[in-house]
């Protein structure tokens, strides 16, 4: 493993924060740990002065408030699964798309705040939320902000919470893959509200994304740029499909 200096232990949000904004400290932050202890066992990173452990900075709760699932950062993918109200968003949307991000171990300890934060292209979960029109609160060490996630190029800071507007819809999701039990190679997740509708695509971009923005598909051994191109309009009339 990679030798570190320190690890922190913050006891709030704000704290935290304040660690990450050091000028002259390299630090990451450890929530799941999903990514960083792999990347830190194979000697990955190497950049690191230390680790930022936010298992005490009170970034775990999940509740229904002002009409919104509010989401800490630190909340796991099987927390969100097994909630009452936040998985059941849009029929059940956020929790099959948690349940298709990997095995119960990954979901076990895979962050909200991770997921936004990696941004990962196959990620279901963040599709979801950008279905869901979800925000991202977001602390610089000295002030917190809230941007929808779709403004969301960056992680200027740390993610503090994940909001999820609670309202009425329906929620559709339609995917190819190599496997039932692989990541997308492409996926659309459709969120129909009163409001009107928001699509959501993975696999052709280097982040998720809504439809109908720029997209650049990878070009690798999961399915060529053209081939990720032409299951666009498949995997999004399929989404609409499961709604209707």
């Amino acid at each position: 493993m990679a030798l570190l200096n320190t690890v922190y232990q913050p006891t709030s949000a704000a704290e935290a924060a304040a660690l990450l904004a050091r000028p002259h400290e390299r630090l990451a932050l450890l929530a799941g740990g999903s990514r960083l202890i792999a990347d830190l066992e194979t000697r990955t990173r190497r950049d690191l002065d230390g680790v930022i452990d936010l298992s005490r900075a009170g970034l775990d709760g999940l509740e229904l408030r002002d009409g919104a699932v509010h989401a800490g950062a630190t909340v796991t993918f099987s927390q969100i699964i097994q909630h009452e109200i936040a998985g059941a968003l849009a029929g059940g949307l956020l929790r099959r798309a948690a349940a298709g991000e990997g095995p119960v171990n990954l979901r076990n300890v895979a962050t909200l705040g991770g997921v936004v934060a990696s941004a990962e292209t196959d990620s279901e979960v963040y599709a979801a939320l950008l279905a869901l029109g979800a925000s991202v609160v977001l602390h610089d060490g000295q002030t917190e902000q809230t941007l929808p996630l779709d403004e969301v190029q960056g992680v200027p800071g740390l993610i503090t919470a994940v909001i999820i507007p609670a309202q009425a819809a329906q929620g559709g999701l339609a995917r190819v893959a190599r496997t039932p039990a692989d990541r997308p190679i492409v996926a659309a997740l459709a969120v129909r509200t009163g409001a009107g509708e928001r699509v959501a695509l993975c696999g052709v971009a280097p982040r998720p994304v809504l439809l109908g923005s720029e997209l650049a598909p990878p070009d690798d051994f999961k399915g060529s740029a053209a081939y990720r191109r032409a299951m666009i309009d498949v995997v999004v009339e399929r989404a609409r499909a499961e709604i209707a």
